[in-house]
């Protein structure tokens, strides 16, 4: 036979929920085509077998990220892996990042969608175009 169960022994906890947003902020983004094609157009290049990055120094004095991620990367779910490890390693390391650069960035055809390999790339090649700016 079993014991009765004693509610006042079993303690339930109520669920942990962050309280913090781990979103890619809509502030944080390049949108408008016009911002994309001042990149594009007078923007510094750096690239590695990863990543391609092409910036621009802001005219706000904000870091902002712009992706164009192509169909000649893969077919929809491997761009969308591509946005998201970008996204991430971005947001991840934007306290390492310089202020006043508006990036745009790009995978390198054939490279594979790995978040350290994307991590670390875009640091260097961030810090690189740093210089060069």
């Amino acid at each position: 036979m079993t014991a009765p169960l004693n509610p006042e022994s079993q303690t339930h906890s109520a669920p942990q929920f962050v309280t913090h947003s781990a979103r890619f902020p809509a502030a944080s983004r390049l949108k408008r085509q016009a911002d994309f094609a001042a990149v594009f157009e007078r923007g510094t290049v750096a690239t590695d077998s990863v990543l391609v990055i092409h910036a621009i120094r802001s005219p706000l004095a904000d870091r902002k990220l712009g992706l164009s991620i192509s169909k000649k990367v893969g077919n929809s779910p491997q761009r969308n892996r591509w946005k998201r490890l970008i996204r991430e390693a971005f947001r991840k390391n934007s306290g390492q990042l310089p202020q006043y650069l508006w990036l745009v960035v790009r995978p390198r055809r054939g490279a594979v969608p790995e978040f350290h390999a994307i991590e670390a790339s875009l640091l260097r090649l961030v810090r690189q175009l740093d210089r060069k700016l």
